[in-house]
């Protein structure tokens, strides 16, 4: 289970991180209008490439899983923003929902594999 939970994040950031760089357009309508939607795709988009290498070294695992519930956490915020604005990117309630319940799960994943990967350094 662990080294599943290890690809999943590691594959998920660098997937979606390479989207966010190669091909930022469609982040865009995810990105609140007030903020620079290129420069929070771009950034967003290195910081899950680095967590996405992160994940694959055991030496710096457990910071990767942390920084992978932060930021799905992060996220979080903007999934429930999504689903309650007048032109929702993800379809409500049934899109929106799924998208929310998977940052859940995601977020867990990362604390699972930092709690994990650290009580393994100790």
């Amino acid at each position: 289970m662990h080294w599943i939970a290890i690809l999943i994040i590691a594959a998920w950031m660098l997937i979606g991180g390479t989207l966010h760089l190669a091909m930022p357009a469609p982040f865009y309508a995810v990105v609140p209008d007030w903020m620079p939607q290129l420069a929070v795709v771009w950034v967003s988009g290195l910081i899950e490439l680095a967590i996405g290498i992160g994940v694959l070294i055991p030496r710096t695992r457990a910071v990767a899983g942390l920084a992978f519930a932060g930021l799905c956490l992060g996220y979080l915020p903007l999934h429930v923003w999504d689903f309650f604005r007048a032109d929702p990117v993800f379809p409500v309630p049934w899109g929106a929902s799924a998208r929310i319940a998977a940052q859940m799960v995601l977020i867990w994943m990362g604390v699972w594999v930092w709690r994990r990967d650290r009580q393994e350094a100790v």
